[in-house]
């Protein structure tokens, strides 16, 4: 591989760390249409229990419609810390006049080549910690209203 500008790989290190954020997001909401149909009305599951009346028999029943979504909250997960740790070689310094807006660039070699003769390939030690994220405020209320309709 040629000599590469160090601000080009940190900028594509970056993008591919964004990119990842927005496939979990991406994930979070595709999991949470499960909930909904169509027409964007909760999918509910039937479910039998006592009655809260004193007075009638403890065996009477009364079915509530529950929404999934209040028995199964979603798990939003999100990027936590990325640690890369790269050898690279460490070029020249170019300025350029012109460039007034990003100023110097230091070139990098990447490594490259191959064979018994040719330098060694470039190696990076990449480590991704995810954890789970809280559920959205709107999630939140929406999951509140759903409660309060079943009671």
């Amino acid at each position: 591989m040629s000599q590469q500008r160090f601000d080009h790989l940190l900028q594509a290190i970056h993008n591919a760390a964004l990119k990842a954020q927005e496939i979990t997001e991406e994930q979070h909401i595709m999991q949470i249409a499960k909930y909904f149909d169509e027409d964007g009305k909760p999918i509910t599951q039937e479910i039998q229990v006592p009655t809260l009346d004193p007075d009638d028999d403890p065996e009477t029943m009364t079915t509530l419609k529950v929404p999934l979504l209040s028995l199964l909250p979603p798990s939003a997960i999100k990027i936590k810390e990325l640690k890369l740790s790269f050898k690279v070689g460490l070029g020249k310094i170019k300025i350029d006049p012109s460039d007034n807006k990003n100023g110097p660039s230091l070139d990098i070699d990447m490594g490259g080549g191959g064979g018994i003769f040719g330098k060694k390939q470039a190696t990076a030690k990449v480590d991704i910690t995810f954890e789970a994220g809280d559920p959205s405020e709107s999630f939140l209320r929406i999951n509140d209203y759903l409660v309060k309709s079943v009671i």
